[in-house]
């Protein structure tokens, strides 16, 4: 994709379907030039059972609240999907104006969304002048960084960051983008900042280049970046926080606006960053491993009882390098093999 500086990104914290956020969503589609034709993408949830009753109430929320029809663009995992079915996700995408995602998993999301004709037609509504309205699970993707929140709230894993989609690099933002902000639903523990809580959250943000921005945003809040007026607008209940090596950088709350200048790196090109996760080298800076290096460590994964959480971590990198050297070079044969394994 090209520098982009057109088409809205709106961001919510959380209430994606709720009544809090009906004027959010009426406000960002009156940012729309031309009819609006929304369409709500099921990949973020598509691991759960109920995946079809959330797209359900996606489209009962539209009709019922903003009177708008919703297409569901269903895309529940790139694996198990048909040609067919990746083309009818596809087709309905292309013809919408406002493309809205939510809840589920982000990794998951990173996962099936990656290196897709859909992923590829949702980076097309943006520079077509679209919107995107990604809540919750679905605007952690957007950044350059992404937490896989599951994996250490619920699993345990290290806190460490997965490589994001990296959308709003696209616009030239340097950003990760951190939903469920003030979150408090643990009760009697800490689960601010996206259920990672302040010691778990310190980590992450130290491990962060010093380029990268933190863009936290509260529940039931939204932050519209508008990337042709290159101005962010905070509408909702709470409050959105931009942060960066640790300290703050400002506090916006619903009615303020900044420039997403705020947003870009301060940090010259040629100055060196350090790297995100837990002294690992960005799959960017690796060398593009070999299909048969990779199928060799997936054996050998598979035939080991209880392989080390870092091994596991270094195939995943591996795998996902090789992905992007062969996508750049348009090698379908060896993308088709990376997929499958």
């Amino acid at each position: 994709m090209p520098h982009s500086t057109h088409g809205t990104v709106v961001l919510m914290g959380s209430g994606e379907m709720a009544p809090s956020m009906v004027e959010v969503h009426r406000y960002a589609m009156s940012l729309i030039e031309g009819p609006v034709r929304a369409a709500f993408v099921d990949t973020p949830a598509g691991f759960q059972l109920n995946a079809d009753l959330i797209a359900q109430k996606a489209v009962e929320y539209f009709r019922q609240s903003l009177n708008m029809p919703l297409k569901v663009a269903s895309f529940k995992s790139a694996r198990r999907a048909t040609p067919e079915e990746t083309q009818a996700a596809v087709h309905t995408l292309h013809e919408a104006s406002y493309v809205f995602a939510g809840p589920g998993s982000p990794s998951y999301a990173l996962r099936n969304w990656r290196h897709t004709p859909v992923l590829d037609a949702i980076f097309e509504t943006l520079a077509q002048g679209g919107c995107l309205t990604f809540a919750s699970a679905a605007s952690l993707t957007l950044g350059r960084f992404t937490i896989p929140v599951y994996e250490i709230y619920k699993v345990g894993d290290d806190p460490c960051w997965l490589e994001g989609l990296d959308l709003l690099g696209h616009s030239g933002l340097d950003v990760c983008v951190v939903p469920h902000w003030n979150n408090t639903s643990g009760g009697d523990h800490d689960t601010r900042f996206c259920f990672m809580g302040e010691p778990r959250w310190r980590t992450l943000e130290s491990q962060l280049p010093p380029s990268t921005a933190v863009l936290g945003i509260d529940e039931h809040t939204a932050c519209i970046l508008r990337l042709d007026q290159n101005i962010g607008e905070v509408r909702g209940v709470g409050q959105v926080t931009i942060r960066r090596s640790g300290e703050e950088e400002g506090i916006f709350v619903s009615g303020d606006s900044f420039s997403l200048d705020l947003l870009r790196s301060p940090v010259p090109a040629e100055a060196p960053a350090s790297s995100p996760g837990a002294g690992e080298t960005p799959v960017e800076e690796r060398v593009s491993p070999s299909w048969e290096e990779i199928r060799a460590r997936y054996e050998a994964l598979r035939s080991a009882q209880h392989p080390p959480h870092e091994t596991v971590r270094e195939y995943i990198y591996d795998l996902m390098a090789l992905m992007s050297a062969a996508r750049e070079r348009q090698d379908w044969e060896t993308m088709r093999r990376a997929e499958e394994a």
